[in-house]
């Protein structure tokens, strides 16, 4: 397995030569690493703490809120399969969505478990900091891209308005939690590595990821599977991993990369990762800009009558055939 360093990019730098560095690293690779975000380390792990309360917890009670067609509630092992292999086994892992929010207070429109309700003030504040540092990265892609306005103006918030406060998204945190194999089946202990989150794409515009331990995440290069390494950060906080997704790719015609990714491990892993989503009735069609028009990828979905798809007709489309609806 070949390992690979992510490019990093530190988030307290706005410069040009920045967002430039960001659009290549998002245009290259599709994943990076941020360093100087706005997660403390203390809340990093918190966000652990609660996940493992969670998922400590006896089956039948997690089973309580199972995942409902809206994505919100418990997803038990091998009800989502994100594996494109044809089985139809599922994925061997266990989450928790949060999603629905009311952006005016970053609280979700779902029955939660004791667990998440109790710590929701704080899980609240950090979907704040989430939403400051997505706007932030969508500031500075629309700089590099040099997007423009139908009168030929800059448009740098053209990505921030799609992700405006007041318009309904279905943005989603997910908690995941992933058993080690040899305390699934102790015939499998010397087992080498196994996919537990199957080859995919993610549905919205970015996906903020963290993860512990840092192994197991794993990109498709076009050839080959590699294994992405997490350096040791060079100050107290941890990298927060950016992967960029499928709504950014099909707003850069695919100039911007939505990678395959998985997740193959055999030792006990949690995660903790924020799903961007644009507003609901956002348009996936190119933006206009002199990079994407040269790029001509012809990267973006259209529906039976030949328009361009909206964020939440991807999202259920996906959606669907992740839960086998279709």
């Amino acid at each position: 397995m070949t390992n690979f360093n992510l490019p990093i990019i530190d988030l307290a730098d706005s410069s040009k030569s920045n967002c430039a560095t960001l659009l290549e690293a998002a245009s290259q690779h599709g994943f990076l690493l941020l360093k100087n975000h706005l997660l403390e380390e203390t809340e990093i792990d918190k966000l652990f703490e609660i996940s493992k309360q969670f998922f400590d917890q006896p089956t039948e009670i997690k089973n309580e809120l199972p995942i409902t067609t809206n994505n919100a509630g418990y997803v038990a092992p091998f009800v989502e399969d994100l594996q494109e292999d044809g089985t139809g086994e599922g994925d061997d892992k266990e989450a928790f969505n949060i999603t629905h929010f009311n952006l005016s207070n970053f609280y979700p429109n779902q029955p939660l478990p004791l667990i998440f309700q109790k710590n929701m003030p704080f899980i609240s504040f950090t979907l704040r900091k989430y939403y400051v540092m997505l706007h932030m990265i969508c500031r500075m892609l629309a700089i590099a891209l040099d997007i423009r306005d139908n009168n030929g103006n800059p448009d740098h918030e053209y990505f921030v308005s799609a992700h405006a406060l007041d318009l309904k998204t279905h943005s989603t945190l997910r908690f995941v939690h992933y058993n080690a194999i040899d305390s699934i089946d102790s015939t499998e202990s010397n087992e080498t590595d196994k996919v537990l989150a199957g080859a995919h794409t993610d549905y919205g515009s970015m996906t903020f990821i963290l993860q512990r331990p840092s192994l197991g995440l794993e990109v498709f290069d076009g050839e080959k599977w590699i294994e992405i390494k997490i350096p040791e950060s060079d100050n107290l906080n941890e990298y927060l991993i950016v992967n960029i997704s499928d709504v950014l790719s099909f707003w850069t015609d695919g100039y911007l990369k939505s990678i395959l990714h998985r997740v193959r491990t055999k030792n006990e892993r949690y995660s903790v990762v924020f799903f961007c989503h644009p507003s609901d009735e956002s348009i996936l069609s190119p933006v206009n800009s002199k990079i994407v028009k040269n790029y001509n990828g012809n990267c973006y979905s259209l529906d039976k009558n030949g328009n361009p798809l909206t964020a939440l007709e991807h999202l259920t489309m996906r959606l669907d055939d992740g839960y086998k609806r279709i």
